[in-house]
């Protein structure tokens, strides 16, 4: 057996129409996720990112991309609120029920706007927010697809993006197989869960799909729970 899975291109459920699941179904795997999130990464590299690149006597904005039910502007908010940083942040989803489950998530976070638009087609302005991210999506699409969400997000960011996801490995596939027969029974995040790994990258193929996007300088880090972060400056 190789070390590191074959990438696999098998639809995930969250990849099919809408109405495939239904609405407990969506809502229990956003929830799940969330835990992911918190507990397996995520939440912690995000923040790890923006405490190097924030001051905190400066006022900023933030666009989460494929922003599901909105857990991780959430987890900013509560850090910039401790630290008194004045951020304003945008999640946008292209599944108006996810966007309508994130509403509840982020009722008493005025600083969260939420919005349905196309990852690929980004509906704001050159350079409109100063940090843009991306978090578990880039493995839901094909290469050129792929390529198309990290230049969108090159183009609206003003001064940095960061984009995470998972590193392919017989490891971590074990591990979330693991877990999601022991902690869920959501048929979504049982099925989409260990797919999910498969279908996700190494450092080498992530750079290259940077790369094509027109990424100048970047860099590529591993972080705990077998994550890959991918983040730069703009220029």
């Amino acid at each position: 057996m190789p070390f590191t899975p074959r990438k696999r291109t098998g639809l995930e459920f969250l990849d099919l129409p809408a109405d495939v699941c239904s609405e407990e179904e969506l809502e229990g795997t956003l929830a799940d996720l969330r835990v992911v999130n918190r507990y397996l990464g995520d939440t912690r590299a995000l923040l790890k990112h923006l405490s190097a690149q924030i001051d905190g006597n400066e006022a900023v904005s933030l666009l989460d991309v494929a922003t599901g039910s909105a857990d991780l502007p959430v987890a900013v908010a509560d850090w910039a609120r401790k630290r008194g940083i004045g951020i304003s942040m945008t999640g946008v989803d292209i599944n108006l029920r996810s966007i309508d489950i994130a509403r509840k998530v982020t009722a008493g976070y005025p600083e969260i706007t939420l919005k349905v638009a196309d990852a690929l087609a980004l509906p704001f302005p050159d350079r409109s927010f100063d940090y843009v991210v991306c978090s578990k999506t880039l493995h839901h699409m094909k290469d050129q697809e792929a390529v198309s969400l990290i230049r969108e997000m090159l183009r609206v960011a003003r001064r940095g993006y960061l984009v995470i996801d998972l590193r392919r490995s017989w490891i971590a596939y074990g591990l979330i197989y693991l877990l999601t027969r022991i902690f869920t029974r959501n048929r979504i995040t049982r099925y989409d869960g260990p797919l999910s790994v498969l279908k996700s990258f190494t450092a080498a193929e992530l750079a290259d799909l940077a790369s094509k996007a027109g990424a100048g300088s970047f860099t590529i880090r591993r972080e705990p729970f077998w994550l890959l972060v991918l983040s730069g400056e703009i220029g």
